[in-house]
């Protein structure tokens, strides 16, 4: 076997620099990678903290992060199962909701396929189908035929929705995000505006590797149809007002859904994956992200091959011909996609491609610099510039600058430079 093949899951620096990962865990804690529990944390609400408390009071190293959230989300479903035997079905579906999440992110460790993922993945689903059942809203499992296999989806609808189609957002988290992380457990920002939801696992992400659906540079697209081809089908949604929301290396999957399927009406992605190749997050930042892609792509065994199929992940042939209003919202100083590649895509964009960049943000806009904590929340901003959209209002470029004192300093776009 030559020296680019391993026996052994994911990338050489991820066996290598192992011990490094334990030691950096112990004195950073559970988020020494990424604010894992920020994004956990936002759809759960402050009700969740106490879980991630005992978490990281618990978790010293890396093998210890799928069995301390198992044995935490299994004491949410008991919790759950009893609320609802006792009739207290407000009580069960929130209980219901959090083992959910804490299910998954007990799954995000494991990077080979075997019996614990599935049986993990199966009690997720099996939680978050039970808190479909006692939602404030409807919420619905869907699987969109695609190839072999199927896009695995859940479909919200506003509260209080009675009937007739609504504008409608297909959204996407990262690679470390699956689709139940995408909609609140309450007060959610595109609910609250009317919007319909369909959160969705695309190749390679959450549980589409688990049933066999794997990431390759192209396989975005032809997902892409397939969601808006169930989306046409539905009598729930105007197909007239459909937007795309993507984060982190959804930022990059639904920027390909865009340039594709023209009819939308805008795209928002945020949290950016933007450099082509993808150089700093699979060899610069934590080993963890490229023992992640490389499973999710169903090469965690051969991390040459796997470097030859990264240096596709390129939009910049696709910019020329997007036509769907394209806004970027980032932090100028993200550690895991140089801000310079978002400029620049923003600049080849045949489309109105605005701007929301966090002056010292970070990948996750999470962490407490100050253009985030007194800056416009950018999932309201997010929101917001999708309703205009399908409001049938015309996007513009600008880059709206966020300055550490909160104040929005409105600078020249990237087209306008050099003219």
């Amino acid at each position: 076997m030559n020296g680019t093949i391993h026996q052994k899951p994911g990338p050489r620096r991820w066996h290598e620099q192992r011990w490094v990962i334990d030691s950096v865990l112990r004195t950073d804690g559970l988020e020494w990678d990424q604010p894992r529990v920020a994004y956990t944390l936002r759809p759960m609400g402050v009700d969740g903290t106490p879980d991630f408390t005992v978490a990281r009071s618990r978790i010293t190293k890396f093998a210890d992060i799928t069995p301390v959230f198992t044995e935490l989300a299994q004491l949410r479903e008991r919790k759950a199962v009893a609320a609802e035997a006792e009739g207290h079905a407000v009580t069960a579906r929130e209980h219901f909701f959090h083992a959910a999440l804490l299910y998954a992110t007990a799954e995000w460790p494991i990077w080979e396929d075997s019996a614990t993922l599935v049986d993990l993945d199966d009690r997720k689903n099996s939680c978050y189908g039970c808190y479909a059942r006692l939602a404030d809203h409807h919420v619905e499992r869907v699987e969109i035929p695609f190839g072999d296999g199927y896009v695995p989806a859940w479909f919200h609808l506003p509260v209080g929705y009675t009937e007739g189609p609504l504008p409608t957002v297909i959204a996407c988290g990262g690679m470390d995000a699956p689709k139940e992380l995408n909609v609140n457990l309450y007060g959610d920002k595109l609910l609250q505006r009317g919007f319909a939801v369909l959160s969705f696992d695309g190749p390679g992400q959450g549980e589409a590797p688990i049933r066999g659906v794997h990431f390759t540079p192209t396989a975005w697209v032809d997902a892409g149809e397939a969601v808006m081809r169930w989306c046409r089908s539905r009598a729930e949604v105007d197909s007239s007002r459909i937007v795309g929301f993507g984060l982190s290396f959804g930022s990059y999957w639904m920027s390909q859904i865009a340039a594709t399927q023209p009819e939308l009406r805008g795209c928002v992605v945020g949290l950016v994956c933007h450099e082509p190749g993808g150089h700093m997050i699979f060899e610069m930042a934590s080993p963890s992200f490229k023992a992640r892609y490389m499973w999710m792509s169903g090469l965690e065994h051969d991390e040459e091959a796997f470097d030859r199929m990264a240096q596709e992940i390129d939009l910049r042939p696709l910019m020329a011909g997007m036509t769907v209003p394209w806004l970027v919202v980032a932090g100028d100083e993200d550690e895991l996609s140089p801000m310079q590649h978002s400029y620049d895509l923003a600049r080849e964009c045949a489309s109105p491609s605005p701007m929301l960049v966090y002056q010292q943000g970070r990948h996750a806009l999470s962490l407490p610099t100050p253009s985030v904590a007194l800056g416009p929340n950018w999932l309201t901003y997010a929101g917001d510039w999708l309703l205009a959209r399908v409001a049938g209002v015309p996007a513009e470029d600008y880059v709206d600058h966020v300055l550490p004192t909160g104040a929005i300093e409105r600078r020249p776009h990237p087209k306008e430079q050099g003219r």
